[in-house]
This record gives structure tokens, sequence and C-alpha cells, in this order.
């Protein structure tokens, strides 16, 4: 009897195939020895790892891009940070452009350094991307990071040293303005090459003695070979230019304060003493001290003449003038295109200007009595004087050593000769003049005849300062201030003159060694390039 659960299995399937377990052992071999399959595993594979390195080409140029874009944003914010002649805060510069750019987030670190002849802008920026594929292999963020500097560096000065040595300077002040004043020569000259650093001296009271051959480049006639000092008028203090064709007159050789005679008993308004005529772009340290140590105080304050000629060896247009003075041996050739034009060669140009006072009164002696032939005759083998005024009559010769009339020359008529009025100012002053050789003779009062020979400026002196400080701070022209134990309009006069309040010092005494050295210490410590 046959089981119910006995399986019996064909030989054949319908189809024909064979179902035996020895046909199935047999194509599970074959199966095992065929290859179809590899290639399918391998496409696979390579797909995965195609996939992979197209993500992380995506990732890596989103880092690049977002890095491209910061540095970009970097070097033209810092270029322009940099530049010395925009007056902008650095810091806000460079935040205003990454603020446009909307790029604000990404600012890391922004750094300005300014020096009297440069600055320097230093920036970094970073971000933070989410990469799409780098997880796959354990990175999870990515950093771009940028960073950027710009320096603008001027490589030559030009200095002028403005000094006060009107009488006040007298003793102790001055003798601690001449070490102080060499200090900042060395200094200034010390840090510099060869070439590169020009420093001009201005001495200055009542009026400023350029010297000869410095005058001799303006139209001006000389009057007397005693000093140079030009005249000028309220016109010119608006610029710092000065015109070498029009016509000035050559300030005259007198003494405008006391009543006195004699040579060496008379007080000048310009100074004639050769230590106190200019010294114009020098880079001799022996030269400047010398200029420093010859200095001699006297006479009244202008301070606004004293800025003029310092402004003027600052003016790219004054080239002719230094050009005449290389000529004469004046100036080194090295600074013959001196003064430099800052517009083209980048030049730091700095004004230093000291005073110990306030503007006084600045002379002048008028026409007819500034040049030819007066009516003071002398006699020089005694000295004897007579005035002549013609009185349509006999007694036309007053004789001041007596006090009385004559018909004839005191010392006789052949022995005396007529002044020229430059020799006349030269030996008396305008009181002694106006006193005993007019007002005693014609009964007139003797400030009746001062006011006839001379001329004066005083009411104007401080707008005229205020003018000149303008235009040099226009021209781009670093004004410093130093008020030396000075009267407070002196200090608010200086103060109001230089570039910024943090540009002025107030100094006593010993001080004023400190004063000239914060000044020459912003440039001493800067590093001229070539």
């Amino acid at each position: 009897m046959k089981s119910v659960f006995e399986l019996r299995l064909p030989a054949t399937t319908s189809q024909g195939y064979p179902f035996s377990l020895h046909g199935m052992r047999g194509r599970l071999r074959s199966f095992k020895r065929r290859e179809d399959g590899a290639l399918l595993i391998f496409g696979i594979v390579l797909f995965v790892l195609m996939t992979m390195l197209g993500g992380l080409a995506v990732d890596l140029m989103r880092y690049e891009q977002r890095r491209t874009e910061l540095q970009q944003t970097l070097d033209r914010s810092v270029l322009a940070a940099a530049a010395i002649n925009q007056q902008l805060d650095p810091e806000a510069v460079v935040n205003d452009y990454f603020d446009k750019a909307g790029l604000s987030e990404y600012l890391h670190d922004v750094k300005a350094e300014t020096g009297l002849n440069y600055r320097t802008v230093t920036a970094s920026a970073k971000s933070t991307l989410k990469p799409f594929f780098m997880q796959m292999i354990g990175i999870n963020s990515l950093t771009p990071a940028a960073a950027s500097g710009a320096e603008q560096r001027i490589s030559n000065i030009e200095v002028s040293l403005v000094l006060d040595i009107s009488g006040s300077m007298r003793g102790s002040r001055i003798d601690n303005l001449r070490p102080a004043a060499r200090e900042f020569v060395t200094a200034v000259l010390g840090s510099s090459s060869p070439g590169r650093v020009s420093i001009s001296i201005i001495p200055y009271n009542a009026q400023v003695n350029i010297g000869r051959p410095m005058m001799n480049s303006f139209n001006v006639d000389a009057n007397h070979d005693s000093s140079s000092c030009i005249e000028l008028p309220d016109s010119v203090f608006s610029s710092i230019d000065l015109s070498t064709t029009t016509k000035f007159r050559h300030n005259a050789h007198f003494d405008p304060y006391y009543t006195r005679s004699g040579a060496s008993s008379l007080l000048y308004n310009c100074p004639p003493q050769s230590g106190n005529e200019v010294v114009a772009l020098s880079q001799s340290t022996t030269e400047l001290h010398n200029s420093i140590d010859s200095l001699y105080a006297d006479g009244n304050t202008s301070i606004d003449v004293g800025v003029k000629w310092g402004a003027l060896l600052l003016n790219h247009n004054a080239n002719s003038v230094v050009s005449d003075l290389v000529t004469a041996g004046e100036v080194e050739a090295v600074f013959n295109n001196r003064p430099l034009d800052a517009g083209s060669i980048q030049t730091l140009k700095v004004l230093v200007v000291m005073t110990d006072g306030q503007n006084t009164t600045e002379y002048k002696i008028d026409d007819p009595y500034n040049s030819g032939l007066s009516n003071i005759w002398r006699n020089d083998e005694n000295g004897r004087v007579s005035v002549y005024f013609n009185r349509s009559g006999s007694y036309d010769w007053w004789w001041p050593r007596t006090g009385g009339w004559n018909t004839y020359r005191d010392g006789g008529n052949s022995d005396s000769r007529q002044l020229e009025w430059p020799e006349v100012w030269e030996e008396y002053s305008v009181r002694y003049v106006a006193q005993y050789f007019y007002a005693n003779a014609l009964g007139h009062s003797s400030s009746s005849w001062q006011n006839a020979f001379m001329d004066w400026v005083s009411s104007t002196k401080n707008s005229r300062l205020q003018q000149i400080c303008s235009a040099a701070k226009a021209d781009g022209i670093v004004v410093y201030g130093i008020g030396f134990e000075a009267p407070t309009n002196g200090r608010n006069q200086l103060r109001a003159c230089a570039t910024t309040d943090s540009h002025y010092f107030d100094a006593s005494g010993l001080e004023i060694t400190s004063a000239f050295r914060a000044i020459a210490n912003n440039i001493s410590q800067l590093r001229l390039t070539q």
C-alpha cells in the first residue's frame, strides 16, 4: 500500500527539463563559474565614487567662491582705506566696502596705523559653510578665510622750521630754544636717506631776513646792503605762492622803536645779523645747527610773515627761487627740483611754527623817505648835521646841534655832503629824526613826523596769519604750533593755525624740548622707503 505522502518526480517537466537533484547541482556549479555579473558590481561602485567626487567638487567650488569673494573685497577695501589723501576713518572705509558687498557678517578684524608720512591697513575675514557631500566623509563644516594689507608711505619730507627771535625771546627762552631745535634737526635728518629730507629755518621778528641771494629772485630794488626783508601786502597771505614778477619793496634798514643815534645803538626793524637769515632747504646738520646757534633775539613779532615765508619754501611753485639758490651755491644741487610737487611725487610737507608771544607791529618807511636824496647833510669830518628847509629866506639851514637857524651848513659847506635816506636811517632812528631834525625845527609834534615817515601793520596781522595757515593746510601741509610761554592770544592763534588741536603744544622752560621731540619722533620713527 502506497503512502499518501509519497512524492514522485517525473523524469522531466512538461518542457523537457530535468528536475533531478543532480541537475540542479550542476546548474549551480555552472552559475558559480560564470562572470557576467562582475561588471555590474564594478559599475555600481564606480558610480558611487563618481558621485562622491562630484559632490566634493561642488563643496570645494562653493568654498573657493566664498574665499575669492572675501579676498577681493578685502583687497579693494584696504587699498582704499590706506590712501593717505582720504579723510575718512580707515576702519570705517573697510566696513563700508563689506556692507555694500553684503559680507559684513564675515569681516573679522580691521587694524589701521597712521603715521606722519604713512598709513597701513590690515584686515581679515572668515566665513562658515555647511558642505553638501563632505559630511559623508566626516567633514561637517568649511571655513573660507582671507587676509589682506595695504600701505601707502611717503618717502620725501620737506620741513620749514619757523622760529620766533623777537625781543621777548632774549635770555633763558632762546637758550632753551637752541638745544631743542638742534635736537629736532638731528632726529629728523638722522632717520632719512641722503637727499630725502630737507629742512628750512625761517627766523622772524617784525620781519624775515631772507638773505640777498633769495631776494634777488624777486622783483625788488635793493635800497641798502644791510638786510634783505621784503614788505608783503595783505593780498599775498591768501596763498602760499608768491610772485617773482610782481613789484615788491625792500624794507628799509631803520629803527622804529627808540630815540637814538649811532648804528651800534639802534634796533632795526629787519634783523641785520647774518645768523638771522633764512636757511633754505638744507640737509646739513652742521649748517642747520650753526644757524640755530647764531640766532639773535630782538624786535617785534610778526608770526604771519614768518609763516608766509615758511609756507613758500614748501610750495612747488617756488622751484625757480630754489633753482636760483642752487646756482648761487646756497642750496645743494640734489634739491634743485624742490619744493617737490606732492601731487606727482609722494612728499610730506611739515610746517613747525614756534612763538613766545603774539602778533605786534610791523613797520615800513613811507615814500619819499625810503630812497633817494634826503634834505639832511652831514660833515663827515666832525659829524655835524644840518637840515635844509626851503623857507624862502636866508636862514634855511637848521642845526640840530645848537638848535638854531643859519645861512650855511654846520661845519662848513665845503666839507658836508647830502645823505641818501637809507644812510639817514642807518645812523638815526625815526624818532630821533622826527624829534631833532624836524619837530624842533618846524614846531610840529614829533609823533606827527613819525607818522609822516612811517607806516605800519598791526590790526590785520592775526587775520593774515589765519589766512596763510588755512592756505597751507588746504595745500596738504601739516602745520604744528608751539606756544612757548606765550600769552593767551598768541596760544589761541597758533592753536587755530595748527592742523588739529593735537598738532599744537604748550611749553614752558625746558618743556620746549619735549614739544620739538614729540614732533620729531612722529617723523623720525618712520622707515623711509626708496
